[in-house]
């Protein structure tokens, strides 16, 4: 069931069906999600579509996967603290843009030290080939042991697009998975733009896991190239986004780090009654170029912020099974129209629930 309205409803968030394998020293995987081929026909309901095999100390990876950027985005959709991603992932930043199909290489170079970088197409199965994206991530555990993580990474990508490819742009979704949405802007959507038109940005994350609590954030800042007009003359705009998220096990389990992501996951039930895990996030983005004679956001207004404030409690009664239910806090502030006039913001408060079963 899908509800066509953006303030409530239920639906099929996903249905996946995964084939997994290994043929000689090839590995493969193809998902697919029969909820979003209800609305979008295969192949474009394809999430993973690759195959890799070994090379040197790492693998090698072609087909349709996640490029190499950022903690909570290459955290599994099984293990995601929160119903939804921060505004540093694809649900902001890299709107549209999480499965794309190429080339990439990931390692661990050292038992502390891991790599991956990609060149990849800003193409998804069932969409037009055109537009490239290339960067790549590392990440450092100065701390690793059974009881405590520490994880330091960085990443880099740029993305460039023209009009027959997956724009690159941001557009942060808030108020839940039907949640309305706000654009921060998107590269080349001025008037008089050439064809293509470039996204850069940088991320830094960071997170220390120490017996059952552990402590998460990321900060990421995108340039977005010829986004608006200002005086006659193409500009463009800056984009920051971050978030800090807690999360604890009050039934006393470990959060587990999973080296071949580079993220954390999460952990077996101790008890007969599960796993209880209570968690909080605080996340915001903004165009720092929107004012009244600046208008990449398209408002017509001179701020263009959204922040969310995520409370959230897990239950994991056995291993594979989720109850997940979240309370949203959000407010996406626009700034006024003129000297004079009020400040437009859009409050909202959404509680979700999602049952979530994996086998």
């Amino acid at each position: 069931l899908l509800s066509n309205s953006d303030r409530d409803g239920f639906s099929w968030r996903r249905t996946y069906a995964t084939v997994t394998g290994r043929i000689h020293s090839l590995n493969f995987k193809f998902e697919n999600d029969f909820a979003v081929n209800a609305i979008s026909p295969f192949p474009h309901s394809l999430r993973e579509a690759w195959v890799s095999t070994k090379l040197g100390p790492g693998q090698l990876i072609l087909g349709q996967f996640k490029p190499y950027r950022g903690l909570e985005e290459l955290t599994s959709s099984n293990e995601i603290t929160f119903m939804e991603r921060p505004s540093t992932s694809s649900t902001g930043i890299y709107s549209g843009r999480q499965f794309l199909t190429g080339i990439g290489y990931r390692s661990m170079i050292r038992d502390n030290l891991g790599i991956g970088i990609d060149v990849m197409s800003l193409y998804h199965f069932g969409l037009p080939f055109e537009g490239i994206t290339y960067g790549g991530r590392a990440v450092w555990l100065p701390i690793n042991k059974e009881d405590s993580t520490l994880h330091l990474g960085f990443s880099v990508s740029r993305d460039t697009s023209n009009k027959n490819s997956l724009s690159a742009g941001i557009v942060d979704i808030y108020g839940g998975r039907q949640g309305v949405s706000q654009s921060l802007g998107v590269a080349g959507a001025s008037f008089g733009a050439p064809n293509s038109n470039n996204q850069s940005t940088l991320s830094a994350e960071t997170a220390y896991s120490i017996g059952s609590l552990t402590l998460q954030g990321e900060y990421a800042i995108s340039m977005l190239d010829n986004t608006h007009q200002t005086g006659g003359n193409i500009k463009n705009s800056t984009i920051h986004a971050f978030y800090a998220q807690a999360s604890w096990f009050v039934t006393g389990e470990n959060a587990v780090y999973r080296k071949d992501r580079g993220a954390f996951g999460k952990p077996q039930p101790n008890g007969k009654w599960g796993a209880l895990e209570i968690a909080g996030r605080y996340d915001l983005a903004e165009n720092f170029n929107q004012s009244l004679t600046a208008d990449p956001c398209s408002t017509g207004t001179s701020k263009c912020q959204v922040q969310i404030i995520t409370l959230g409690v897990n239950w994991y009664p056995c291993q594979g099974i989720r109850f997940m239910l979240n309370y949203y806090i959000t407010e996406a502030t626009t700034g006024n129209t003129g000297l004079g006039t009020s400040t437009r913001d859009d409050n909202l408060h959404v509680l979700s629930f999602r049952t979530q079963i994996s086998f």
